[in-house]
């Protein structure tokens, strides 16, 4: 480990106790270790939501959304990925399926044991979002364990759709194999190195536009089996997650409950939103933040 390395690592840990709550624990796959962190409010006699984010992200991305929703009465926790702030990989190095395979029903299990609850509540940033969804795919028996869903620019498949993220979803792959990782802070892209094999599988999907598993599974197909309650919230100037691949998720479920809003000035909002914006800006404090919590609480009876 270099002297940068520790120095930010040093300067990462020194933020998170200035900004989060002291960081509860759970043990993942292959000695990898979770980092949650909550924002209580047990006896609200709501679910517990559990708030998560995306690539090249950490905690910190969503750590005031949780304070919102705190504020108004909800029991909150962050789920940080494996590899990701204070969480770490151990000899686990996951693509998404494995993210949501393992990861996600052990942050279930402990949240729900935690809070004495049946089911939680799942607002999510970028890949966060369609990670319960893969799931759910898998065993949409225990679908129940998740009342509802938010995503804010999730997708799987359309990314590549234009020359720039064809051109994206070529080039990742190619930088993870010279250096063995994407150095988000680098090239701008956020204050986490991926170094999973996350990326390689999302830019495969989004370039093909099918989402299949390793195996074969048609995770698109099998989205038809999933009926909560879901709001899918895309941004006119996502390129990451651009809105034609958002709408494409939300309308492959099967939830007879399901809205979906594209934030544009042409549908009245402040701004075309971006990709992170759409989570942490002042404007989504203002107009999406409000949104959330209005979905949640007319799920959360």
């Amino acid at each position: 480990m270099t002297i940068k390395v520790m120095c930010d690592k040093l300067c990462m840990v020194e933020n998170y106790k200035n900004n989060l709550p002291k960081p509860v624990f759970i043990q993942g796959e292959k000695n990898s270790r979770l980092a949650l962190y909550r924002y209580a409010n047990p006896l609200n006699g709501y679910p517990p939501v559990i708030l998560t984010h995306g690539t090249f992200s950490n905690a910190l991305i969503c750590m005031e959304l949780a304070a919102f929703l705190n504020t108004a009465g909800f029991d909150c926790w962050i789920y940080e990925w494996s590899g990701h702030g204070l969480s770490e990989y151990g000899e686990l190095y996951p693509d998404a399926e494995d993210f949501a395979l393992h990861d996600v029903p052990a942050v279930i299990e402990k949240v729900l044991t935690e809070t004495a609850s049946k089911a939680c509540i799942w607002v999510a940033h970028s890949g966060g979002g369609f990670l319960p969804l893969i799931y759910m795919a898998r065993n949409p028996h225990l679908q129940h364990e998740i009342q509802a869903i938010t995503a804010m620019g999730s997708q799987t498949t359309g990314a590549g759709g234009t020359w720039i993220g064809k051109l994206m979803t070529m080039a990742v792959p190619v930088v993870i194999r010279m250096l063995g990782r994407v150095p988000g802070p680098l090239y701008g892209l956020g204050p986490e190195d991926e170094v999973s094999g996350f990326l390689e599988q999302w830019c495969r999907w989004n370039r093909s536009g099918k989402w299949v598993g390793k195996d074969g599974f048609d995770y698109d197909k099998a989205m038809k089996d999933i009926h909560i309650p879901a709001f899918f919230i895309a941004g006119a100037n996502d390129l990451i997650a651009p809105s034609d691949g958002c709408h494409r998720m939300f309308h492959s479920l099967g939830s007879t409950q399901k809205k979906y809003a594209l934030c544009s000035k042409a549908n009245g909002y402040l701004e075309d939103y971006n990709h992170p914006r759409l989570i942490a800006s002042q404007n989504a404090k203002v107009e999406v933040w409000p949104m959330i919590l209005e979905f949640i609480r007319s799920v959360a009876v």
